[in-house]
């Protein structure tokens, strides 16, 4: 008797626990309020599962009623069971985000702008680009780590083995030397800069102001007399024109010397019968030349 009353019990409580679980799967499924469907489309390995919740804003407004698997796009149609109380703003967007530590998703719908429309049931959702998960966050760490890890191993290889640490001493105590060099040059320098100005100083010094205001004076003197010169140069050409023009114009010899062009002929021809009888007398001198003694 004691048995059975132990193994009914134990049937009991397994009943219970499971009715327990059942209903709270139930009641966070909505219960005896089903609500209204709404679709989003997803990329394979979003992670999702029947049951996990739906945030609009942070509130839970659904849940996930169903997955299907859609073999031609290579996506998942998920069906969004929505409290019949609440609207979805139609400036919403649907994104798979990580909740909890456990790895389990939620689809959180993010509204661009506040909206007063909102979507019917049976509408789809664009779905946004899900946010990386901690597999993939691990995985780029990891990636991120060896590419340091090969450029720790090149830069020891570059700078350690091959020499390059010594190089680069070799440079920096090079360049050192080249300021030392530079810093000498600079100051020798000013030294001479320094002289210079000194030179100059006593040569301004050394100079008599009573000969600089002779020399002064003494150029005056031959500007004026350079203008004087120059006015009696005008003159003269004015006066030098005055006479051309006269003469360019005139009746006198000086303007038919200048202008009659028969003049010019009658001379050609004297000087071609002077050339002509000059070659006659030196061709026969006795002709014209001639000696009687007696």
């Amino acid at each position: 008797m004691k048995r059975r009353d132990e193994v009914l019990v134990g049937v009991l409580m397994t009943v219970g626990l499971a009715i327990a679980i059942l209903g709270t799967i139930w009641l966070s499924r909505g219960g005896l309020s089903q609500g209204y469907p709404l679709y989003a489309r997803f990329d394979w390995g979003a992670g999702l599962k029947q049951g996990q919740q739906v945030q609009l804003g942070g509130v839970a407004i659904g849940y996930v009623d169903d997955i299907e698997l859609e073999m031609e796009g290579g996506t998942i149609l998920v069906t969004l069971r929505i409290t019949q109380k609440y609207k979805v703003p139609q400036t919403s967007i649907a994104y798979v985000l990580a909740y909890g530590i456990f790895g389990d998703q939620i689809i959180s719908l993010q509204p661009r702008t506040p909206s007063p429309l909102a979507f019917a049931p049976n509408d789809t959702i664009p779905a946004g680009k899900p946010a990386p998960t901690t597999a993939q966050i691990i995985a780029q760490a990891d990636s991120i780590g060896r590419s340091l890890g090969d450029v720790a191993e090149a830069f020891e290889l570059q700078l350690v083995q091959s020499g390059g640490i010594e190089d680069l001493r070799r440079s920096i105590a090079g360049m050192n030397r080249l300021v030392a060099q530079l810093n000498t040059v600079a100051t020798e320098q000013s030294r001479q800069l320094t002289l210079t100005q000194q030179g100059l100083r006593s040569a301004l010094a050394s100079i008599d102001s009573a000969t600089v205001d002779s020399t002064v004076r003494n150029l005056r003197t031959t500007s004026a007399n350079l203008a004087t010169l120059t006015a009696s140069f005008e003159r003269t050409s004015a006066h030098l024109e005055t006479v051309l023009a006269k003469v360019d114009s005139g009746s006198g010899t000086a303007a038919l010397l200048l202008n009659d062009p028969n003049l010019y002929l009658d001379l050609r021809k004297v000087t071609t019968r002077m050339d002509s009888l000059l070659a006659e007398i030196q061709a026969n001198p006795r002709k014209f030349l001639k000696f009687s003694v007696f």
